[in-house]
């Protein structure tokens, strides 16, 4: 499994943590990639990566070429225009965007 992490991302563990877990699962690994900036976003988009860790908020551009998750390990912010760490999933990846909704909302309880 292709990951990639956004450059100035510290908090991403808890990201990394759950995509390990999803890949383990499937008997996969992860492989961690190097992806900067909009870079990074197409790369996802044309399945180069199956997933981006970064802080993304709400309202973010790309919205409505990638799916992204709620926030991970932090609250949801009220601010929808606040970047928080999620997990961003090229859409049409039903199986990892579920999954990984799942883990993210089993986390936050």
């Amino acid at each position: 499994m292709r990951v990639a992490v956004l450059p100035g991302t510290p908090d991403a563990a808890p990201a990394l943590a759950l995509l390990d877990a999803y890949a383990t699962k499937h008997r996969a690994r992860l492989m961690l990639v190097d992806a900067h900036g909009e870079h990074a976003a197409r790369q996802l988009e044309d399945g180069r990566i199956d997933a981006l860790i970064g802080h993304f908020s709400k309202v973010s551009p790309w919205m409505a070429d990638i799916s992204l998750s709620k926030a991970v390990a932090h609250p949801e912010p009220d601010d929808s225009q606040q970047p928080v760490l999620r997990i961003a999933r090229r859409n049409g990846e039903n199986a990892l965007i579920l999954a990984t909704d799942r883990a993210v909302a089993a986390a936050a309880r």
